[in-house]
């Protein structure tokens, strides 16, 4: 079968510029709550799950089935969360990565505090009362946009 590419030539690409963000535009970005992907390994393997999160004492929280995959792998080192927002149309966005530790909460009186933040149930069905804490040892980020 001929490459139906053969002919076509690649020209360079639109010129794009990147910059780092610092702690603070990273947690402005974050906000108080959004949707963002939660990465740990599990059983051996890395596994990404879709989570709601909540920002609240300097830690990203989400809810989750009390025994379901994601509490058996905690409490666990290197885990990440990873969010973003782009707009394809001008060819810009932002991207925030949040690296620690998480862990299961426990205590009562901060559980009582989280379950009256959130805003909105999680979007998997079953029961997810059981709340994760990821506790930022790293917080990175990068906004992208086409160069003038």
């Amino acid at each position: 079968m001929a490459d139906v590419n053969a002919d076509f030539q690649y020209g360079p690409g639109a010129r794009h510029e990147d910059y780092e963000l610092d702690a603070e535009q990273c947690w402005s970005l974050l906000g108080s709550s959004g949707v963002g992907r939660f990465a740990f390994v599990h059983e051996g393997r890395v596994a990404v799950y879709p989570v709601g999160y909540l920002v609240y004492g300097g830690a990203v929280h989400f809810r989750t089935s009390p025994d379901g995959t994601v509490v058996n792998s905690l409490p666990q080192d290197g885990v990440a969360l990873q969010v973003d927002a782009m707009q394809p149309s001008v060819q810009a966005g932002w991207s925030v990565l949040v690296s620690g530790r998480a862990e299961v909460v426990e205590d009562a009186h901060e559980l009582t505090t989280l379950f009256g933040q959130m805003v909105d149930e999680p979007w998997a069905g079953g029961v997810r009362d059981a709340f994760v804490r990821v506790r930022p040892e790293r917080l990175s980020g990068r906004r992208v946009y086409l160069a003038q």
